[in-house]
């Protein structure tokens, strides 16, 4: 059946060296689009393979530009051993494309692999300028990295959906969108059309004699304004709130139902829906931590009592701990460090961890929560013996 969508194109760039990358861009793009074309949203592959047509009497890279790099909304950029030629304009193509998008104001990703290579395929000088690139790059902004083409492709599909949300938390428009641009990114609101709208709206359900009550009563039937435009991400194009207003994202990341306010003209806030993933991501941090501290006064308890005897190989993880224990005391106040009114346990960490895709399985914990910071050396799920660790008793690193 047909749908409405709004598109982006996303433009692929990287030098030559990194064709199965370029592919595996593609192929998680398309992945994301099956997930999330049917939501109103769909991400259009772009590279210059598919979308660059040849003319002449004109730099090569110009008409690049001019065909792909203008009409592009996001940039995937790849490196690997090489840099690229210089164009006249920049020491690379690629450098050039990442340029013109940073000038337009318009979002990067940018990524630079430590695959394994065959040291005798490198070209030093361009090897050199690569590293040179990153050095630069690591002051100016945050990129990835990966090291196999899978897991480019893994997180490219979290990475590209990160982005559409923050190219959605633009000022609210008109619902659906407009001859301007996407939902969200539309002319604000006209005070007296909406004023207009609403009076007609009045009038018509007083001659229909149809109530409040009544409107309530069928909006929940028809499932407008529910939970699940309220938990999908990315919002759906034309997506409403319980208050029946349009759903987006601030520029932090919230989603939020944007209110209109009665006391200003046009002006609209943000009713929040979801606090973004770093907000969320920090208080379970904090969870974690206090809980694990706890328990460690718990341990230290035992061991000053005498219900529980320290062993030879457990007076090395006893200082470990201790530090770590100090870390904390340092991070939150010796005060403050406790579990207090959170009193969050096992089950509600799991939840919290669900939530974010980041549930850890580690074995049978018996005495000591593994906090998120310590889980360097173990897999997802990782027996802990594995990791040289006691089986009962865990540590910070």
């Amino acid at each position: 059946m047909p749908f409405s969508a709004q598109v982006y194109s996303v433009m692929v760039a990287s030098p030559s060296d990194v064709s199965e990358e370029r592919q595996a861009v593609v192929d998680a793009i398309n992945d994301w689009n099956a997930l999330h074309a049917t939501e109103g949203i769909v991400l259009l592959p772009v590279m210059w393979e598919t979308h660059a047509t040849p003319l002449t009497n004109v730099r090569p890279q110009q008409r690049i530009s001019d065909q792909i790099v203008g009409r592009s909304d996001l940039l995937v950029g790849l490196f690997w051993t090489r840099f690229g030629q210089a164009t006249g304009m920049a020491e690379s193509g690629t450098l050039e494309e990442i340029n013109q998008f940073d000038a337009a104001g318009k979002p990067t990703l940018l990524y630079f692999s430590s695959r394994p290579v065959d040291p005798n395929k490198i070209d030093p000088e361009q090897h050199a300028k690569v590293v040179e690139f990153k050095k630069k790059t690591y002051k100016t902004a945050l990129v990835g990295s990966f090291a196999s083409v899978e897991e480019l492709r893994a997180v490219l599909i979290r990475d590209l959906t990160n982005q559409v949300r923050l190219m959605q938390c633009t000022l609210p428009g008109p619902v659906g969108g407009s001859d301007d641009g996407p939902a969200g990114q539309g002319k604000p609101r006209d005070p007296l059309d909406e004023l207009q709208k609403i009076t007609e709206i009045i009038c018509l359900h007083k001659d229909r004699k149809i109530t409040p009550r009544l409107v309530r009563q069928y909006r929940e039937l028809l499932g407008l304004g529910n939970a699940e435009a309220v938990l999908m991400d990315p919002v759906t194009a034309g997506a409403v709130g319980p208050n029946g207003f349009q759903i987006g994202y601030t520029s932090e990341g919230d989603k939020v139902e944007w209110i209109i306010d009665e006391e200003v003209d046009g002006g609209t806030w943000p009713l929040l829906l979801r606090r973004n993933d770093a907000m969320i991501h920090k208080a379970y941090q904090e969870f974690w931590d206090k809980v694990w501290w706890n328990r460690h006064q718990n341990w230290l308890y035992r061991l000053k009592t005498g219900e529980e005897e320290l062993t030879d190989d457990q007076k090395p993880v006893l200082k470990k701990a201790k530090d770590a224990a100090a870390r904390i005391e340092k991070k939150y106040g010796k005060k403050k460090s406790g579990v207090g009114r959170f009193r969050m346990g096992t089950a509600q960490r799991a939840n919290v961890s669900t939530l974010l895709g980041t549930r850890i399985r580690v074995g049978r914990i018996a005495r000591h929560m593994i906090p998120s910071a310590c889980l360097v050396t173990c897999q997802s799920s990782c027996d802990p013996t594995a990791a040289g660790v006691s089986r009962s008793v865990f540590v910070r690193d």
